[in-house]
């Protein structure tokens, strides 16, 4: 491909040609160019790169499909990336590369910094987080073992926030970082250095309430996610947040650093050089002149933002104490107009006035505003006015400042004001502006159509950045094809889509056009469906007609971009036009049903992919067979559909009529989040069926749904919680005369007993429900509870008993066709085998045990078999397969979400690398265990201090704990 390639993986992986985004491929094809650039100019073998994207059960055509993706990325990268036995190397320089130009930009901050140059340490953090362009990999994340490498991208970007925050707040910016700050803390609640920095911020702005209230908003979140208290730093503020300021302090604070909070200017602005000299002009007329007052008015989309913008960034620099940004809501959707009471308010906090001090009358407010500006060189920027009524009390008095309004209306009722009507652009500069968005060589080369293109388009700048936009995104269509489809006058505006929800009238008109008789009805219904997108099969449900059909109304509602389709065959919808398509769709009992159907769709298919992932288990059979090639294809669609799923139970659950499927569908997920993870979602599900369950007065569903929270919350260490909602799933099932109930929470209980070291009473607990489970002739499940016996009696030291039971479980869970079962009491006779010191015989069970075929992808325990596996490799002098084996359970453990295993993953893996040569990387991983154990509040995170002051203390070897939950 011709022109300068740049990569990004600081959020969805993105090539870029000349600046212009180009397609990768399908998702594992983006995966094998993730994996290259992860290790760019480096060899990455071939196998590495399967164990990326398959982890460890890559099918038999991986390595063939490897080479068929790299194949399809060199017609995209050409020669940079070479064969390079025994794999690949692609070659980037660092400047071609997101993260390595976040590296960079990094380091030269945190070097000014070291140089005392703090500005310019801030412009170079400000310049690294800008790369961002939302969570790491974020559409490969899913696929095999990306989780470590998006985990350590995040840890970077948390402590890049942490440090330009600092530099910030060093500066004297507090008003201007207190907005970060707040979206900060909103992201990561648990984060205490970034609760610290903003009730330090609060604090010294002399908004204490506030400061006290976000401590107590920081503690609760510790509390309730964590049961941890807040650290000493952030106690102390709050503290200090408490005691009364001194007396008579002025309700009016200095401004102590210039204010600057325009947003960033538009990087294409084309067409309005005569409008910015005018701007330029006017607003710079300097003091003894009059106060200037400009007002760009024009119709919706014309610009006038965006010029004035640019505009304020011209000027900037002639008004010392800085710039005011406030967006009026003039033109914003389902939102009304700014008071102007509130825009005064936030103009006066960010002038240093005290909460408490701002006048509560908007005269006096008005007033206070121009007594604190009467003598001070800042410029004024309202945007989106929605009258003259708003932007009035806004205006300074003195001469030394200016104004700069925006609003679809004149405003010509604002007295003394430079009024600058904004319109449309001529051809000329219509076509430029097309061709820095698609392409300045594909532009030239066919003139004419790109004339006639943009005619069509009336100049509008809105709708040529998104013809623009369109062009850029399918490199294989010509102008011709575009110009082609905005033909009809009629169609024109199905074929655009703008951003702005007050353009209503030209979705409405793109909705009224629509020509597939199916389009208008599906887009309604769509604007009814809370997850995130759909596929074709989601939309025939909705629909209740064939695939084939959906097909046809999603490709028309994609080309009038009402619909986007990321990645083939997932269809998402902007936000604001969602709002649009929820108007469209009519509350009756036609929209119900459709719900009802798209219901049943995920409810089939969860059960469907979860009969071939875990045969045998609560999943009931589907009549027929099945939609899904393999067990492969059921959990990449079980991953894929994730968020969606998780939409589907809360959605399901908001309704009487639909509980009964929010139920059956959070019962079914129980099996996925058990195999995969997803601690959050998994919470979430099991929160909203069991009130679906309260909701149906499904008390026997109820209990089953509690225990399966309770083994979410055993998951993130929360063992108390866990034990309450077992005790009462119990309870519960033993009223209800529900054994299987019963057997499930006397299980779950007697792990939670072996967890706290109780394991007599964690066998008694696992031998009550194995009672249960014989009464009921469950065999399958009194396999697993044979195997949780054998490992009671195994932490208790009574290995013959451990062995004996063990075993039976593997014998049992073999008869019974339950090969997980069967893997894990082969894991658990690993385990003794290893403690026994027999190494050579650990080392069958465990890779027998890895090799049972059929068993389904149960991170966690995975992850505890890898580690044992590690140790048995050690104990055998096998040295390089240990610590391969070790890093391989902390990715197993990271993706199961088991905090606490993972931390103990990651002490087996630093003590390993710390006694065989490699002690940096071992006490590195050390740290990152000390910092999950503290996060957890796990007392072993004392025993990682020690063996940090000591460097190589010895370790704490994992426990191995391999259990069934049903």
């Amino acid at each position: 491909m011709s022109g300068r390639l740049t990569f990004g993986l600081l959020g969805p992986v993105q090539v870029w040609s000349d600046d212009r985004p180009v397609p990768a491929g399908p998702p594992r094809q983006r995966a094998v160019l993730a994996a290259l650039l992860l290790h760019a100019n480096r060899v990455t073998p071939v196998d590495d790169i399967v164990d990326l994207l398959w982890g460890d059960q890559p099918p038999r055509t991986a390595r063939k499909n490897v080479q068929l993706h790299v194949w399809r990325l060199r017609q995209l990268v050409g020669d940079r990336l070479a064969s390079d036995p025994p794999g690949y190397r692609l070659t980037v320089a660092p400047a071609e590369l997101d993260v390595s130009r976040f590296d960079a930009l990094l380091e030269s901050g945190r070097a000014a910094l070291r140089s005392g140059l703090a500005e310019k340490a801030a412009a170079h953090y400000r310049s690294a987080l800008d790369l961002w362009r939302g969570d790491p990999l974020a559409d490969v994340a899913g696929l095999g073992g990306f989780s470590a490498s998006v985990a350590w991208l995040d840890r970077q970007r948390v402590t890049a926030y942490e440090e330009y925050v600092d530099v910030e707040l060093d500066l004297g910016r507090h008003h201007e970082t207190l907005a970060l700050l707040d979206e900060l803390v909103a992201r990561h609640p648990l984060h205490e250095r970034f609760a610290e920095q903003q009730v330090m911020t609060l604090h010294h702005l002399g908004r204490r309430g506030e400061a006290i209230d976000a401590y107590r908003r920081c503690r609760r979140a510790l509390a309730d996610e964590l049961k941890l208290e807040p650290g000493p730093v952030l106690h102390r503020l709050a503290e200090l947040a408490r005691e009364p300021g001194p007396a008579g302090a002025a309700a009016r604070g200095p401004v102590e650093a210039a204010t600057r909070q325009l947003p960033h200017a538009a990087p294409a602005l084309v067409g309005r050089d005569r409008e910015l000299a005018v701007l330029r002009d006017t607003l710079g007329g300097g003091p003894g002149r009059g106060m200037p007052l400009c007002v760009v008015s024009g119709p919706a989309g014309v610009g006038k933002s965006a010029l004035a913008v640019q505009a304020a960034h011209q000027v900037a620099d002639r008004f010392p104490d800085g710039q005011l940004y406030v967006d009026l809501r003039g033109a914003t959707p389902r939102m009304a107009p700014l008071p102007p009471s509130e825009a005064l308010a936030r103009f006066l906090r960010v002038l240093g006035v005290a909460e408490t001090a701002i006048p509560a009358d908007l005269a006096e407010a008005s007033a206070a505003l121009r007594s604190l500006l009467a003598d001070r060189r800042l410029l004024m920027v309202l945007d989106n006015a929605h009258d003259a009524v708003q932007v009035r009390p806004l205006i300074p008095a003195g001469d030394g400042c200016a104004v700069l309004v925006t609003s679809r209306r004149q405003l010509a009722d604002v007295d003394g004001a430079t009024h600058l009507e904004l319109d449309v652009l001529d051809d000329a500069d219509a076509v430029e502006l097309l061709g820095r968005l698609a392409g300045g060589t594909r532009v030239t080369a066919d003139a004419t159509t790109a004339a006639r293109l943009v005619r069509r388009l009336g100049g509008l700048p809105l709708a040529i950045r998104i013809a623009g936009a369109r062009l850029a995104a399918r490199p294989t269509w010509t102008l011709a094809t575009l110009d082609d489809r905005l033909r009809d006058k009629h169609r024109r505006l199905h074929e655009l889509r703008l951003g702005d929800i007050a353009l209503r009238s030209s979705f409405l008109v793109s909705y009224q056009h629509l020509t597939h008789p199916l389009a208008p009805r599906l887009f309604g219904l769509l604007g009814a469906v809370d997850g995130p997108d759909v596929t074709p099969a989601v939309a025939a449900a909705l629909l209740d007609v064939d695939r084939a059909q959906a097909l046809d109304a999603l490709d028309e509602l994609v080309d009038a971009r009402l619909l986007d389709e990321p990645v083939p065959n997932r269809y998402t919808m902007h936000d604001l036009i969602r709002l649009f398509a929820g108007e469209r769709a009519e509350h009756g009992p036609e929209r119900t049903a459709a719900v009802h159907r798209m219901l049943a769709h995920y409810l089939e298919r969860t059960r469907d992919a979860l009969r071939l992932l875990r045969p045998g288990t609560r999943a009931p059979a589907i009549d027929g067979p099945s939609r899904f090639d393999g067990p492969e294809e059921a959990l990449a669609w079980l991953c894929a559909e994730r968020p969606n799923l998780v939409a589907a139970v809360v959605q399901s659950a908001g309704s009487p009529a639909s509980a009964r499927t929010s139920v059956e569908l959070a019962d079914s997920l129980f099996l996925f989040f058990e195999m995969r993870g997803h601690v959050g979602d998994w919470i979430t599900v099991d929160r909203a069926g069991i009130a679906a369950a309260e909701t149906l007065g499904d008390r026997v569903a109820q209990a089953g749904l509690m225990h399966d929270l309770a083994v979410a919350y055993f998951h993130l260490h929360r063992t108390g919680e866990a034990a309450d909602l077992l005790r009462r799933s119990l309870e519960i099932s033993r009223a209800a005369g529900d054994d299987e109930g019963q057997a499930r929470a006397l299980n779950q209980l007697g792990v939670l007993h072996g967890t706290a070291g109780e394991y007599d009473r964690s066998a008694e607990c696992f031998k009550r429900s194995l009672v249960l489970r014989q009464r009921l002739g469950d065999i399958r499940s009194c396999a697993a509870t044979k195997g949780n016996i054998g490992m009671a009696y195994r932490l208790a030291g009574r290995y013959e008993e451990s062995i004996r039971f063990c075993r039976a479980a593997a014998r049992l869970a073999r008869r019974s066709g339950a090969p997980e079962i069967e893997a894990n009491a082969l894991g658990n006779l690993g385990e003794m085998q290893c403690l026994l010191g027999r190494y050579r015989s650990a080392l069958h069970y465990l890779r027998r045990g890895l090799a049972v075929a059929g068993v389904p992808v149960n991170e966690r325990n995975r992850g505890s078999m890898m580690g044992t596996l590690a140790e048995a490799c050690l104990g055998d002098g096998q040295v390089g397969p240990a610590i391969r084996y070790a890093e391989l359970a902390v990715e197993a453990m990271r993706r199961a979400d088991f905090r606490h295993g993972e931390a103990t993953a990651l002490r087996r893996l630093g003590l390993m690398l710390c006694q065989h040569g490699d002690a940096a990387r071992g006490i590195q991983q050390f740290r990152l265990a000390l910092a999950i154990l503290t996060d957890v509040g796990s007392a072993e995170a004392d025993e990682v201090r020690a063996q940090l002051r000591s460097r190589l203390a010895p370790g704490r070897a994992d426990d191995g704990r391999r259990v069934g939950t049903r």
